[in-house]
């Protein structure tokens, strides 16, 4: 019995929907670790080591969870729908997504030790690693309605991600200036060295998300053409 392309769409169809639904609770779930991990750097600014534990914590459970759904989805594209359209774009996304969540952990990693060793910036510096880590977070804000905008009006995707382009060279612009003043104003050079690793992991972690973005954005243009 041969399969009519009306059904064949219905088919595609479903399985978009249902790998958006999987997508969706991904993202959700990578939110919650990018919340924890700004949460963390009041944490790191109070030299509370207790504290950062506990986020590492949930921010590994996050990351694990979001792992859950990552492979759920990898699973349904793999087996159910290898003829899918748009199967490449898909897996794209959510595996960018997901480098959010593994770099948030490696980051609240980070912070745990640096607290541990009492290597915390003086103010000037820290209030700047928050403000960053602030930024951080409104791209992934801008980043997760993008990608929730793909199931009702992907036409407001295509807009959203112009939104992450602009949050990710403003968190580019803080984070050269914040550069420029740890160089002048960190003497040791083991601490600066980390302390740079540190802003760069931040401005890496707003890289992946314009990344992802892009991705979200091609997928927009497959429902809109």
């Amino acid at each position: 019995m041969s399969i009519t392309s009306g059904e064949m769409d219905s088919t595609e169809n479903r399985i978009y929907r249902k790998s958006l639904d999987l997508l969706t609770e991904h993202v959700r779930k990578v939110q919650d670790a990018v919340v924890a991990l700004v949460n963390s750097f009041d944490s790191y600014a109070d030299g509370n080591t207790d504290s950062l534990r506990a986020n590492y914590a949930k921010i590994s459970e996050f990351e694990e969870e979001a792992d859950v759904y990552k492979i759920s989805l990898i699973d349904q594209l793999t087996k159910a729908a290898p003829g899918l359209l748009y199967r490449e774009d898909f897996l794209k996304l959510v595996v960018k997504v997901d480098e959010v969540a593994e770099l948030a952990q490696s980051i609240s990693r980070l912070l745990m030790r640096l607290s541990e060793q009492k290597w915390i910036p003086a103010s000037s510096i820290s209030e700047g690693i928050k403000a960053l880590a602030g930024e951080v977070f409104t791209t992934y804000e801008k980043l997760r309605e993008a990608i929730l905008a793909l199931a009702m009006n992907p036409h407001n995707t295509i807009k959203l991600v112009g939104a992450v382009h602009a949050c990710e060279a403003k968190v580019d612009q803080l984070y050269q200036e914040l550069d420029i003043k740890a160089l002048v104003e960190v003497k040791q050079v083991e601490r600066l060295l980390v302390i740079r690793d540190l802003l760069g992991m931040l401005e890496h972690m707003t890289d992946v998300m314009e990344d992802a973005s892009d991705d979200a954005r091609v997928l927009a243009l497959h429902r809109v053409a």
